[in-house]
């Protein structure tokens, strides 16, 4: 069983990239680099206002940056230009997202050139589990647009000495199977939506197992047992992937062991709070999760709670990894005037916590 490569990201934002990181040396590293993701929030007006006026070398221990209020997704759908802590010239993507379906206010999130650098970096090397040299990946994400998710992988798969395809993104089934006939591809991206119509299909069955080695899932909560079915229907190994657009798409992958999502720890640090008490939990309990961006230079966010339902699992991993994992997302938190529910994903139920 190989390391997890995102140890290795780890390592060099450690500074230190043949030193295995450990949890001693993230704590050692992270106020410091709490403290500049803050003062650099600052420089955004959303953030300014709760922000501006903290001590200097803030936070000096956890506990005083936990004090610090959430950042909501109402905040951005209602006033995302005032989360830019960049001048409108030095945007070089805005991605837009609905919300609530066609009827939600919708988010924008911006990303600078940099920022756009830090995602093609962690897509290369989180995707190193999965894809070997010489090896096609079948796309469906979207990738159309310039700096989309499907053609940010088209980019770095190069530097793998690997190539990407992009497919059909409304996943018909005829055109999925007719794809992995014709590109013979060795791994398949998607978000399970885009192949739930495709895993009870006979020809996408057959073609996938003609040649299909691994598959990436992302961009959606994986319903109950929904990974060990695809894997014997397609005959490929599947890993998951967690990550939010506001995060900057990525945040964590599985390894070889699948015991939960390594995570970008040096340039997102991640909470697990109380649903209801907003309380930091401990490893192992369930509750919201949290992002603080540590290198975002665009649009940075402070606390933003994401709505997924999960529990910080400890270390060391199988894979050989001796830092935290994300354990796998639950469901989705719905905040209504009764208090939070907890939506299941595969069964589209609402309980309270």
């Amino acid at each position: 069983m190989r390391l997890s490569p995102v140890d290795a990201l780890v390592a060099a934002g450690l500074g230190r990239p043949d030193v295995p990181p450990t949890p001693q040396a993230l704590l050692a590293w992270r106020l410091a680099a709490l403290s500049r993701a803050v003062r650099h929030a600052a420089a955004a007006p959303f953030y300014r206002e709760r922000l501006g006026n903290l001590p200097p070398g803030f936070p000096h221990f956890i506990e005083e940056f936990e004090t610090l209020p959430f950042t909501l997704a109402s905040d951005l759908t209602e006033a995302h230009a005032r989360f830019l802590a960049v001048s409108q010239d030095d945007v070089a993507r805005m991605v837009t997202l609905s919300t609530s379906g066609t009827t939600g206010a919708p988010k924008r999130v911006a990303f600078t050139t940099e920022d756009i650098e830090d995602i093609r970096h962690f897509f290369h090397i989180g995707i190193q589990t999965l894809v070997e040299p010489g090896d096609t990946v079948l796309i469906l994400m979207p990738g159309l647009r310039p700096d989309s998710i499907g053609d940010l992988l088209c980019q770095i798969l190069p530097r793998l000495g690997a190539r990407g395809a992009l497919g059909d993104p409304t996943g018909d089934p005829a055109v999925l199977a007719a794809d992995l006939r014709r590109l013979r591809p060795q791994t398949l991206v998607a978000a399970p939506s885009q192949i739930r119509r495709a895993i009870d299909d006979p020809d996408v069955r057959a073609a996938a197992k003609d040649c299909l080695r691994t598959i990436l899932l992302s961009a959606e909560a994986l319903p109950d047992g929904w990974k060990a079915l695809l894997a014997e229907r397609f005959g490929a190994t599947v890993f998951d992937h967690y990550g939010a657009t506001e995060m900057g798409y990525g945040g964590g992958v599985e390894c070889e062991a699948f015991h939960g999502y390594h995570l970008r720890e040096t340039e997102i640090y991640f909470e697990v709070v109380h649903m209801i008490t907003g309380d930091p939990l401990p490893e192992g309990e369930v509750g919201e999760v949290v992002f603080t961006t540590l290198t975002r230079r665009g649009m940075p966010f402070v606390r933003y709670r994401t709505g997924d339902a999960a529990a910080m699992l400890p270390g060391p991993c199988p894979c050989g990894s001796k830092l935290r994992r994300l354990g796998p997302i639950l469901g989705r938190i719905i905040h209504g005037p009764d208090g939070p529910q907890l939506t299941n994903p595969a069964k589209g139920t609402a309980n309270r916590p």
